[in-house]
């Protein structure tokens, strides 16, 4: 069976009832490692607060280089859909990719954080770091491709 070269659009994920969307960055991210950097570009310019981009960008960074090394085996011919939403009170970043079925929340390795530093494996923090950046982490699989939504609740904004 042949892959597309482009993941589905995302369509559906884990709905915010009763909120509505408002999309801030809607980006395809090719499957080269060196273009993320392009990535964490748009998101600095969608996402002003700069504690929030930072956010953002850790967690795009980490999974997108773990799907294009692990699950996509290097394919530098493929793509990953990337969303920024406001829902409401969330920031909601959703990522489709078209590499097999993996949901890093359930199926990544935990990292033992309680190893002296020197004898703690190389990697393996990475998906710890996002489930600890954000609020809400979820991974499923469509038929089409893996979906990942990511969602860390923003602070009321006060008026001055």
């Amino acid at each position: 069976m042949a892959k597309s070269s482009k993941p589905g659009q995302i369509q559906k994920g884990y709905p915010l009832s009763g909120h509505p969307k408002k999309v801030l960055l809607d980006y395809e991210v090719p499957t080269r490692l060196e273009e993320i950097e392009k990535l964490a570009d748009a998101v600095n310019l969608a996402l002003p607060d700069r504690n929030l981009a930072f956010a953002a960008n850790l967690c795009l960074e980490e999974l997108i280089t773990n799907t294009i090394l692990y699950g996509l085996k290097g394919a530098a011919d493929r793509f990953i859909h990337v969303q920024i939403n406001l829902v409401g009170e969330w920031l909601e970043i959703l990522l489709k990719d078209d590499a097999p079925p993996f949901d890093p929340f359930k199926q990544a390795p935990k990292p033992n954080l309680h190893l002296d530093i020197n004898h703690r494996p190389i990697g393996g923090l990475g998906v710890h770091l996002v489930k600890t950046l954000m609020d809400d982490v979820h991974a499923g699989f469509d038929g089409t491709g893996n979906l990942i939504v990511l969602r860390k609740h923003l602070p009321q904004q006060t008026a001055d």
